[in-house]
């Protein structure tokens, strides 16, 4: 019974892949959750505050150095396997230049913004970028090979060993350095090992390290990559931005409301991510050789996604105010409006992800950057000035954003799809999301 069992789950990869990220990545975050609650009762919403706006620092010009290759390394892989070490040592290069790309843009934004960093936070700024790219790079590899077992393991191990440095040291050596410190020194590590874990296991195939990479390869695999880098930009408007904006308008309190409200909603953006992982080298191998079955998968995950996550927002919006006084304590009782309003986006957030790995896998990049570009103009004003007030006066410009534009995000995703996502399932799905939300 049990190898029946384990035999239908690898001859399906998409479930086998989702599964086994689904385990690794709900271990993780679980974990990352009481790291997070450690940290900001340790830290005091002030400090925690300053602590959060050196990730989005990290996480803002880590997209910059991206270069969008993320998406295309991964379907070049999945499409071409056994050429998988030229597309990781391709990714290398390209990332090195993204990294020097990035660092420029780090010392244009300080300096005209009039920001003053310490020499630790610029350290720690640009190391986390550095090794955001190398794990990505080499995730890329993974999930092409369609082999993300590796991630269940050294992520949850990661996290695992952050815990226990965070378990084991004094309350007072409690600083935004100091956990700093451990994120870099643990990230690091993992990042190692998860190089390891592809030579030992021949995920990196191929000639990859013989052959000559010229530039006319490099510029023509950019240019393929710019939709999806521009995409990744414009994303800022709607990711990153915002925070800066909350604390400019605010101040690093209201940052800190805002992030452990985000923290809290963990489990339902770990479930968005998880699926749209794993099931992106499949939708691109099934895009490439069976429309019928694309069609029809990507209509089922579709519902599987809004479904799962209405569930999940509306039991965690009903429960918002014990679940932060029991985890965070009284001192972050603001964040519980916070968290109802973030429940919701979350939710319409991953019908736009959905959109954005189906053009991906469509090879529709050109639309996927129209997208972007609409979806930025729309947001990025009312950001900001519902940030003014406060961090609930900007999740609820999160929801209010997100709907105005479902209207032509909605018709991308089903012209892309076309069969199987006919408007009466798509307008059924609306509904109750929506239905969800009023209630």
């Amino acid at each position: 019974m049990r190898e029946n069992w384990l035999h239908k789950l690898d001859s399906r990869p998409f479930l086998r892949n989702f599964s086994l990220l689904t385990v690794g990545n709900f271990g993780s975050r679980i974990i990352s959750m009481v790291i997070n609650i450690i940290v900001a009762r340790f830290l005091a919403p002030e400090r925690y505050g300053e602590y959060s706006l050196v990730l989005t620092y990290i996480s803002m010009f880590y997209f910059v150095a991206s270069l969008g290759l993320s998406q295309l390394v991964t379907r070049s892989v999945a499409r071409e396997q056994d050429n998988s070490a030229y597309y990781f040592r391709l990714s290398l290069v390209l990332r090195g230049w993204g990294f020097i790309v990035s660092a420029v843009a780090f010392a244009l934004y300080a300096f005209f913004t009039h920001q003053e960093f310490s020499s630790f936070f610029i350290f720690s700024i640009l190391g986390g970028v550095f090794l955001e790219s190398l794990w990505d790079a080499e995730q890329n590899v993974a999930f092409g090979m369609q082999r993300m077992e590796w991630n269940t393991v050294i992520g949850i191990s990661a996290t695992l060993l952050n815990l226990v440095i965070y378990l084991l040291m004094p309350r007072s050596w409690f600083t935004v350095e100091s956990v700093l410190a451990v994120y870099l020194g643990v990230y690091v590590l993992k990042t190692v090992a998860y190089y390891v874990c592809l030579k030992h296991f021949s995920l990196l195939r191929g000639d990859g390290g013989q052959k000559q990479i010229s530039f006319q390869e490099s510029q023509a695999y950019l240019k393929q990559a710019m939709p999806f880098y521009l995409m990744y930009l414009l994303s800022l408007f709607t990711g990153q931005f915002p925070i800066l904006f909350l604390e400019h308008n605010t101040g690093v309190v209201e940052v800190a409301y805002f992030n452990t409200a985000n923290k809290l909603l963990l489990p339902i953006t770990l479930f968005m991510q998880t699926a749209f992982s794993a099931f992106f080298p499949n939708q691109s191998i099934l895009f490439a050789r069976d429309r019928a079955a694309f069609s029809q998968q990507t209509r089922k995950v579709l519902a599987l996604v809004c479904g799962l996550g209405v569930y999940m927002a509306v039991s965690a919006s009903l429960f918002k105010g014990e679940l932060v006084a029991l985890l965070y304590g009284v001192d972050y009782a603001n964040t519980a409006n916070v968290l109802a309003y973030q429940c919701w986006y979350t939710v319409l957030y991953g019908i736009f992800c959905l959109n954005g790995n189906t053009l991906g896998a469509a090879d529709a990049q050109g639309k996927l950057a129209v997208c972007s570009v609409i979806y930025a103009l729309v947001s990025t004003p009312i950001l900001y000035f519902s940030s003014r007030r406060g961090a609930e006066g900007l999740a609820a410009g999160f929801v209010v954003a997100s709907i105005l534009n479902l209207l032509y995000i909605f018709p991308v995703l089903k012209k892309t799809v076309g069969g199987a996502m006919t408007w009466k399932f798509s307008g059924r799905l609306l509904v109750v999301v929506f239905a969800s939300i009023a209630f």
